[in-house]
């Protein structure tokens, strides 16, 4: 379940809770307001919606909030809702949610998140335009338009570098380590799993919401907003790969639990190309 979609049911619960109660639905704000939290040990995502909406109808937002989630963990996409603050919601996901947002991504592939794409792409090409006098030459195309695209302070020997510390190698390489692991998946006979659930380790659930929250950064139209996501989501696949190997070790048997790992590593680099061609720079599939 992508975050809009979210955002769609945790509204369409709350319409539902206040006419429940005789309060009118009208007050609801045109969306739910969920986002990623800031620290993702409080949820994978986090609504506004009962603290923006509470005024409105003469109820507490802590109340109003713990009416929704008492509706949400009803609902099979949700695993938990935990009341935070002064009236937030901190929701997480099933395990059958996030096999529809990974299977999203899968059936979308190349057009996956690309709402928007337009505005990003010509807003990186125009930082093009304005590069300083021989970046490219001095570092490549690709490490040119990335370091434009992120908006920092170039530094030109750091670009230049085949190193972890270097954020677009980083990211290429991320891209070229999932080409391997899927080519060395299909050398030994291991298919795409399509059901989740397996997944059960909180860095892989962290993992399929940082690619759920693609099509929300394309929206912006911001290259600096796609590039620090795709750093993010690069951590974040290697914060998988150092606890959750994909393929099985020595003579091991291949199970269900590789195959779903497998299919969130091909949505991993789908996303990660989709992003990296925003900004017009390469993904190879192998560095």
């Amino acid at each position: 379940m992508t975050p809009a979609l979210l955002d769609d049911l945790v509204r369409a619960a709350a319409s539902e809770v206040l006419a429940v109660r005789g309060l009118d639905p009208a007050a609801l704000p045109a969306d739910a307001g969920v986002e990623r939290p800031r620290n993702p040990a409080h949820g994978e995502y986090a609504t506004s919606v009962a603290l923006r909406t509470a005024g409105r109808i003469g109820v507490e937002p802590r109340e109003l909030a713990g009416w929704l989630a008492e509706a949400l963990i009803r609902m099979p996409e949700v695993a938990g809702a935990e009341v935070a603050g002064p009236g937030f919601l901190n929701l997480r996901m099933t395990p059958d949610g996030r096999s529809a947002l990974v299977a999203e991504v899968l059936a979308e592939g190349e057009d996956y998140g690309l709402d928007g794409a337009s505005l990003v792409e010509a807003a990186a090409d125009l930082l093009v335009v304005a590069a300083p006098e021989g970046l490219v030459e001095a570092v490549g195309a690709d490490a040119a338009r990335y370091a434009l695209a992120c908006g920092r302070v170039i530094d030109v020997a750091l670009l230049r570098r085949r190193t972890a510390d270097n954020p677009v190698f980083r990211i290429r390489y991320a891209h070229a380590r999932a080409a391997s692991l899927i080519r060395n998946a299909a050398d030994l006979g291991i298919g795409l799993g399509t059901d989740l659930r397996p997944l059960a380790h909180p860095r892989e659930a962290e993992l399929v919401c940082a690619i759920g929250h693609f099509p929300a950064v394309v929206r912006s139209g911001e290259p600096h907003r796609v590039a620090r996501y795709l750093e993010a989501l690069t951590g974040a696949f290697f914060d998988v790969q150092d606890v959750c190997p994909v393929l099985p070790v020595g003579d091991a048997d291949v199970t269900d639990l590789h195959r779903a790992r497998l299919a969130l590593v091909v949505a991993v680099r789908q996303v990660l190309a989709n992003g990296l061609g925003l900004l017009g720079v390469s993904a190879p599939d192998r560095i």
